[in-house]
């Protein structure tokens, strides 16, 4: 954990140091010129940004010997100042959901974390099962774990998500070791495993047709990245040999929660619509795809319009969300010379974006992070 230490030791430990410390990157602070390292991250109008990379821990247990450090940075979506700041190391044997993998972009960072941003969701690999589990951002430690001396037989976990509404942590559950016909549970980190409420998966569907946000979620603990549309029922969701495709909750299910989803045979998507990755609903019927708007039929039957969000570039850019009002959205993107950047820009689209602040990686140490776009509070 050597290699751990030093990170700890440079990101100012695991607890919030005092002392008036800045950001590095913009030289902003917390509102008030308080410290970034105390401030709220969940702010009103700010845009909250993930760095993520794997360290050496010199240990042959864990995720491969590594442990991941973790930083968390929160920009004023008005003028580009640090409003706040966390970064920790998580235990090893852990890695935080859609944020940390190598496997490209992340899809869905946001439900990687809490409504208020002071916790993030990961599988724990330390014991004898995978398990969902929940870190604070300020310390790295678990939240509410369970009892190491209990005697207690837990099924595999294999994905989580924070619900964006209720906060709740939403995870899959295989009593049997792969994936199958099992229930998804939901539970309140801070209460612990006491508050676990299970869902069988003949009522899955019931939840996907709940809401977009609790759809969401639910797919997610199966690690599909299936945006649903505000009153849910419908997801938009991609394969690599099908392009973008839209699909309907049914009530006879195969093996998995997206076991439910039943394509729907959208005129203008598919193999030869666009080729771009589900990010949000704008509306019941606006879907972005990175950065294109695809407007459909209110019967989901056809494509209406597709409208590119930003102009033509060779850009290197991550995929955008929206605003609070839902009239801008925000992303990142890097440049000639390799200067990545927080932009926004209206829905209205073709529009020059406007620069919000340059992202400076964090000075742990690292060479290189994967960063992803969290949330505009």
């Amino acid at each position: 954990m050597a290699g751990a230490a030093l990170l700890l030791a440079a990101c100012g430990g695991g607890a919030d140091p005092a002392g008036g410390s800045k950001a590095a990157g913009n030289g902003g602070g917390a509102s008030g010129g308080g410290d970034v390292k105390k401030a709220s991250l969940a702010q009103p109008g700010a845009v909250t940004v993930a760095f993520c990379h794997p360290i050496p821990d010199g240990s042959s247990g864990g995720d491969g010997g590594k442990v991941y450090g973790l930083t968390v940075r929160s920009y004023s979506a008005e003028n580009g100042a640090v409003l706040a700041e966390r970064s920790t190391v998580l235990p090893s044997g852990v890695e935080p959901t859609a944020v940390c993998k190598k496997d490209g972009p992340a899809k869905g960072p946001g439900l990687a974390f809490n409504k208020d941003l002071t916790q993030v969701a990961g599988i724990s690999r330390a014991g004898t099962t995978d398990r969902a589990a929940a870190f604070d951002l300020a310390t790295g430690k678990e939240v509410s774990p369970p009892d190491p001396d209990a005697f207690t037989k837990r099924a595999k976990n294999t994905g989580a998500a924070f619900h964006p509404v209720t906060g709740r942590l939403w995870y899959d559950e295989q009593p049997h070791g792969f994936r199958s016909n099992d229930p998804v549970v939901s539970r309140d980190t801070k209460a612990g495993v006491a508050s676990e409420q299970r869902v069988p998966y003949e009522k899955i569907p019931s939840l996907l047709r709940q809401d977009g946000p609790t759809a969401t979620a639910v797919l997610a603990t199966n690690k599909v990245n299936g945006p649903a549309v505000p009153a849910g029922g419908v997801v938009a969701t991609s394969a690599a040999s099908g392009g973008l495709r839209l699909a309907r909750v049914s009530d006879k299910g195969e093996a998995g929660v997206d076991g439910y989803l039943t394509d729907l045979d959208t005129k203008g998507l598919g193999e030869d619509g666009p080729d771009c990755e589900p990010t949000f609903w704008h509306d019941a019927t606006t879907l972005v795809c990175e950065f294109k708007k695809i407007t459909v039929s209110a019967d989901y039957k056809k494509v209406v319009k597709t409208e590119d969000l930003i102009p033509k570039n060779d850009r290197v850019s991550l995929a955008p969300l929206p605003s609070p009002d839902g009239k801008s959205f925000a992303f990142l993107s890097k440049g000639e010379g390799g200067q990545w950047a927080l932009f926004r820009a209206g829905f209205t689209g073709g529009a020059q974006p406007v620069k919000i602040a340059n992202v400076d990686q964090p000075l742990d140490g690292a060479d290189k992070h994967r960063m992803s776009l969290v949330r505009w509070n």
